[in-house]
């Protein structure tokens, strides 16, 4: 659900804002405005679907605005505010156009009962997530860890999977973007290509700005001649990502392993966060940090996966349960270390296709079962030293 609060009052947003996050029936997606003017632009990039207009700072203007909103083609319930209600104001905030009006200030109550009538009035597919794809963020703050590396064999993986075309990989990393060359691939279009198009961009459009992999699956790959070159904004990123959305089964997306406004913009969007970091003090410590910070902003386990990256089990290594303890979170997957990834790395190779019976193959694999549904199985514990050996030893 694509949610839009506009208030000029900071405390009117932020409370609303975590009052949807906090709403645990329904996935949503919130983008925060200002100013009048520019929600109205924002409402119809970000295609929102319900809109919050507090009109205590402007009232004629916060009218106008509820008429425009309304009238949109999009199909929107649009709710009403202000600090001091009366009869006359709600009367008339309805003639506008509007269909509910919440007091002030914000309860969770009254947010997510406008939130329930929102599934039940809107269009079908709204209270039916299965007719649509599936976004999947792939994010850890500390570089190095295996993020993009992650991210690409996913990708592929998925789209030997689900078949050509069904699966969209977006590098969203905007500063060391890095999908192509870990592909192997030579783009001739680019996200930013996408980005300059933003307000256009449609299926058809988005499939011409993206360079098919051999797996089958479409990658928006970021150019790695000049990643600073291009200032992205939210809205742009997240309008690419929605047309991702309605036209693939599958969208994975990485990201800078920084826990910018940007990539909060984009985890907004996502129906699997994947946090990813390795079983060492530094990463650990980046580790409790996102997610202290992500579960005030309303994440729960239930939107992110931790990933345990690169684990061994030789001695002075932090043990996984001492890990979902220190973090005060669980580890939905353990990826074992192997050699393999960084040869098929080197090599411009996803594991998965260059070593698809290694045994971190195998541990992505499982943990894409897990994500799509296809399996319950539980994280398998990575092979013991001595077994890591003979393998070796045999020649696989």
């Amino acid at each position: 659900m694509r949610i839009l609060v506009i208030s000029a009052q900071e405390l009117f947003r932020q409370s609303t804002q975590a009052a949807c996050l906090r709403y645990g029936e329904s996935l949503v997606s919130v983008r925060l405005s200002e100013s009048v003017g520019q929600g109205l632009e924002l409402a119809e990039q970000f295609q929102a679907e319900v809109v919050f207009l507090d009109l205590t700072r402007s009232v004629e203007a916060g009218m106008l605005a509820i008429e425009q909103l309304a009238a949109s083609r999009i199909q929107r319930l649009v709710i009403a505010s202000i600090d001091k209600a009366s009869i006359d104001l709600m009367t008339r905030a309805v003639r506008a156009g509007a269909r509910e009006f919440i007091a002030q200030p914000v309860q969770d109550d009254d947010v997510h009962a406008v939130l329930r009538k929102a599934r039940q009035v809107l269009v079908p597919a709204l209270a039916d997530p299965g007719v649509r794809g599936k976004i999947y963020v792939v994010f850890s703050s500390k570089g190095g860890v295996g993020k993009t590396t992650l991210a690409c064999n996913l990708s592929v993986l998925l789209a030997q999977r689900s078949g050509v075309g069904r699966v969209a990989m977006v590098d969203a990393n905007t500063q060391a973007p890095n999908v192509a060359p870990m592909l192997d691939l030579q783009p001739e279009r680019w996200l930013r290509d996408a980005v300059e198009q933003y307000r256009r961009l449609d299926g058809d459009m988005l499939r011409q700005f993206m360079t098919p992999h051999e797996s089958g699956a479409l990658v928006l790959a970021h150019s790695s001649e000049n990643p600073l070159g291009l200032d992205f904004e939210e809205d742009q990123l997240g309008k690419i990502l929605l047309v991702a959305k309605g036209h693939f089964d599958h969208v994975i997306v990485d990201t800078f392993p920084v826990l910018s406004s940007l990539n909060l913009a984009v985890m907004d969007l996502a129906d699997e966060i994947l946090l990813v970091t390795e079983p060492v003090v530094p990463a650990l410590r980046s580790a409790r940090h996102n997610l202290q910070v992500l579960k005030q902003a309303g994440y729960g386990p239930e939107r992110i996966q931790l990933v345990i990256n690169r684990f061994s089990r030789f001695r002075g290594n932090v043990p996984i349960d001492l890990v979902s303890e220190t973090l005060d979170w669980p580890v939905h997957a353990v990826l074992p270390y192997d050699m393999h990834a960084t040869i098929a790395a080197n090599n411009g190779q996803p594991v998965v296709t260059m070593f698809p019976e290694s045994i971190v193959a195998k541990g992505i694999g499982e943990l894409l079962d897990r994500l799509t549904g296809q399996s319950d199985v539980e994280p398998t514990p990575p092979m013991s030293l001595r077994d890591r050996l003979l393998r070796l030893l045999r020649g696989y």
